[in-house]
């Protein structure tokens, strides 16, 4: 008679709850962070992209310039925009005038040769410049057998600058 009323109360079933779902809450809100984190990561690159690339075009037209920026500052430029943990790992492109057009095509030339730079319908009178970003993202919050591994995004900005 005394076990089966020991087997029948219920004085430590809220224990065992708290005991069997505080690791699963645990692990759903780690996930949602890394799952937020990557959202920001996309969207502070695109950002930097549009950044840099809006600073590449201007060229004479901004005040601080004589000249248009060199491939270096734009680069720079992306990456101080970051804002990102390892942002100096992040590969930077950029194609405009600056680095060199030839002078068959109207093409902007690139500082590597990962991604090229498009052409421009009305071709004479404006040139595409292109910014590329390419940043690995890791999580903040890593675990060994995360569904969220490190992360390659590429995000891309093309502008049109008069000629």
């Amino acid at each position: 008679m005394g076990r089966s009323r020991f087997w029948r109360q219920d004085e430590g079933q809220s224990l065992i709850e708290v005991a069997l779902f505080v690791p699963l809450f645990t692990l759903l809100i780690i996930y949602a962070v890394d799952f937020g984190f990557f959202f920001l990561a996309a969207t502070t690159l695109t950002t930097a992209a549009r950044n840099a690339a809006s600073f590449a075009i201007q060229g004479v037209k901004s005040p601080s310039l004589a000249a248009e920026p060199a491939a270096s500052l734009v680069q720079s430029l992306a990456i101080a925009s970051i804002g990102l943990p390892n942002a100096s790992s992040a590969k930077v492109q950029v194609c405009s005038n600056s680095v060199g057009t030839p002078s068959a095509s109207n093409i902007a030339q690139c500082t590597s040769s990962t991604y090229t730079a498009g052409t421009d319908p009305e071709s004479p009178i404006f040139q595409l410049n292109r910014v590329d970003i390419v940043y690995t993202v890791t999580p903040p919050i890593p675990l060994p057998a995360g569904v969220f591994p490190n992360l390659t995004f590429h995000r891309y900005v093309e502008m049109r600058a008069i000629q």
